[in-house]
């Protein structure tokens, strides 16, 4: 075999699972994109480290606010250039969830937390919502609130963070290559084989294990390597609005961050990112396919009136700077795809998001569905990745290689956690440039 793991996709958990092998001193470990890294949805995030405030009010996904604020203490410890503490106005509007209720998760967040070193939550007055987030109408502030309160979570550079653990990995052994697509995935003796598309023709290469880091295209990816997927999915748009500095008439590094509660009951953030304002995030159901990158009208719509609704902004048509979206794949494992067969339809493998793999509706909320992730094995030595938060990314692949070092006979620990094999210092030496964020990655 030339190689022992053959990672395909190369977003936050595909270079993640990269980074945490190569941290293990594993040999044969390889990563292929078959665009840039970072290129998809884990440079179109709402640039926040947190645990998930909001999830708290589902009892279920306590255990993954748990890690993720685990996840988040971690990540401001190692890269601290990338991810760093970030303060909060939550304003509790009238006909909003009670002030009770809000209370008690803010307790119960700090609590989850506890070993976070960040300030604890507290109450604000109006007068203080007003100076530390300057930029929520004041008639609103005057009528509609009746509490506020202050509380902490992170922002990080999420497209930096991919590629400063690509580089990382590289350091301890590992490889990658961009631009490289799975053209063939075939079964091979205690294996597959592989055909690779790159810039410079078409190569075979063997490989004992494949990890499918693929998001969206998950599904999608077994279809077209001859294997039933056995995990449906919906595909979960995330739309988000940039504003210019001037829609403001403060500077963004004067201000708090705000989280918003809608009047239709959703949560949004508006964030000083980068010296912009960021408004996000909708949870709509993808539409078509996951090509296009492009917001749906209605969440375009929709961040537009909760802007004109909360907001103070100058001339919010002149300052608007750009749409964006990211795609979650949120993993659906208790719906069953009834088949006739094993093998799927032809049809479906030339459609893949018409197939059943990739639902268009389900009985509740989306924004009340899980988003912890599903590792599923679909045939011997093939895994699939579906789901997850990027807070999170760092124990889901620390899972994940536990299991595969164990399929390996080589049961060596993790070493992502680990300040010393990120090389932090040393990057910002030799590669300053790749600490900036690439804003052109969410035009792609």
């Amino acid at each position: 075999m030339d190689l022992n793991v053959l990672i395909v996709g190369g977003g936050i958990h595909g270079v993640g699972l990269l980074h945490d092998l190569a941290t293990r001193k594993i040999e044969g470990v390889h990563l292929v994109e078959q665009a840039e890294l970072a290129s998809g949805t884990s440079s179109r995030t709402t640039k926040l480290a947190h645990g998930g405030l909001r999830y708290l009010e589902h009892p279920a996904q306590w255990g993954l606010v748990r890690e993720a604020l685990r996840e988040r203490a971690l990540l401001l410890r190692n890269l601290p250039e990338l991810v760093s503490p970030l303060r909060f106005v939550l304003p509790n509007f009238t006909g909003g969830r009670p002030t009770w209720l809000v209370r008690i998760g803010l307790a119960l967040y700090d609590w989850l937390a506890r070993q976070s070193g960040l300030p604890k939550a507290r109450h604000l007055t109006n007068a203080e919502i007003a100076q530390m987030a300057p930029y929520l109408r004041r008639e609103r502030l005057a009528q509609d609130v009746r509490s506020g309160f202050l509380y902490y979570d992170a922002q990080m550079l999420d497209d930096v963070i991919v590629r400063v653990a690509a580089r990382a990995a590289t350091r301890l052994g590992a490889t990658f290559a961009e631009h490289t697509r799975v053209e063939e995935v075939a079964p091979e003796s205690e294996g597959f084989r592989v055909r690779l598309a790159t810039p410079d023709g078409r190569h075979m290469v063997t490989s004992r294990v494949i990890v499918n880091a693929t998001g969206a295209w998950a599904n999608a990816n077994l279809l077209a390597w001859g294997h039933s997927p056995q995990v449906p999915c919906l595909l979960n748009v995330g739309s988000h609005l940039l504003f210019a500095p001037e829609a403001v008439s403060a500077s963004p590094e004067d201000c708090a961050a705000a989280l918003l509660q809608h009047d239709d009951g959703r949560v949004l953030f508006f964030i000083p990112w980068q010296g912009n304002w960021l408004l996000g995030t909708t949870e709509s159901v993808l539409e078509g396919t996951p090509e296009k990158w492009e917001c749906p009208p209605d969440d375009r719509e929709y961040l537009l009136r909760v802007a004109e609704r909360n907001l103070a902004l100058i001339e919010p048509a002149r300052h608007t700077r750009e749409f964006f979206c990211g795609i979650r794949t949120i993993p659906l494992p208790h719906h069953r795809v009834k088949l006739q067969t094993r093998s799927a339809p032809d049809a479906w493998r030339e459609k893949p998001f018409a197939s059943p793999w990739y639902l268009r509706t389900v009985d509740r909320d989306v924004s009340a569905l899980s988003r912890e992730a599903v590792v599923d094995e679909p045939a011997p030595n093939l895994f699939t990745i579906y789901g997850g938060k990027f807070t999170t990314y760092r124990a889901l692949c620390e899972r994940v290689g536990d299991r595969l070092a164990a399929r390996l006979g080589h049961p060596t620990p993790s070493g992502t956690h680990l300040k010393e094999n990120w090389f932090l210092d040393d990057l910002k030496q030799t590669e300053p440039d790749l600490l900036r964020p690439d804003p052109s990655l969410r035009r792609r």
